[in-house]
């Protein structure tokens, strides 16, 4: 029997000093006070450009929230700025550039004006440039043809690419001066009341990255196109 008690005696003991340990370990993360973690934004909209990057960040609601601070690079890089009182809960615009192109993840904090840091909220974006640029091609042409009686030269576009926003088509006119039309994606087929005829047509496109994209992307150069009088 006194073994028993014992041992019981020893089990109380041992679980009384790890309860002690483990509060004394709680603690010692108390100390100064309790932690306080500002609520963190909610989502973060990501606009590509050209060498540079905007985003609308969705706040937090949390009013102790008196700055945010971005990082990227592995922290290498960081912007830090305060947060209006009266767009808590709202949207900022923020632009990050110069920003070179290439691939990014983005590091995002609130924090309060005792210094204390949400957690992260982690998301990744792309830049776009000269590289981007320099693999873009020309919306071809399918077809022309010039009906010489009503003087009306037609172009028939192939499908461009989702991402085309424009096309340039430069031609001479019955003047002998350079003339242009823009042609929108949508469009299959320009006409052309005053060109004359026997002179090159050339033509360039304009695209997006994506349909968020704030800026717009143009082929390096012109193509050209002779057109078949029959």
């Amino acid at each position: 029997m006194s073994i028993r008690y014992r041992l019981a005696g020893c089990l109380f003991f041992f679980a009384a000093f790890v309860a002690c340990t483990d509060w004394d370990d709680f603690k010692k993360y108390q100390a100064g006070g309790e932690i306080v973690y500002p609520g963190k934004g909610d989502t973060v909209l990501i606009a590509s450009g050209r060498d540079r990057m905007q985003l609308l960040w969705v706040l937090s609601a949390d009013p102790r929230v008196t700055k945010y601070k971005l990082y990227w690079n592995n922290r290498a890089d960081s912007l830090e700025a305060p947060v209006p009182a009266d767009v808590i809960g709202d949207t900022m615009k923020v632009m990050i550039e110069p920003l070179p192109e290439g691939s990014y993840n983005f590091e995002m904090f609130s924090m309060d004006a005792l210094g204390n840091i949400s957690v992260p909220l982690r998301f990744n974006g792309r830049t776009f440039g000269t590289n981007y640029e320099m693999g873009l091609l020309n919306r071809s042409i399918g077809a022309t043809s010039y009906d010489d009686s009503l003087k009306i030269l037609e172009v028939q576009w192939n499908e461009p690419d989702t991402v085309n926003v424009s096309t340039e088509l430069k031609y001479i006119g019955i003047d002998s001066k350079t003339k242009s039309v823009m042609v929108g994606p949508a469009a299959s087929a320009s006409h052309v009341k005053d060109w004359k005829p026997g002179t090159i047509l050339s033509y360039r496109s304009s695209f997006k990255p994506d349909r968020k994209a704030i800026d717009v992307f143009i082929t390096t150069k012109y193509d050209t196109l002779s057109v078949n009088l029959k």
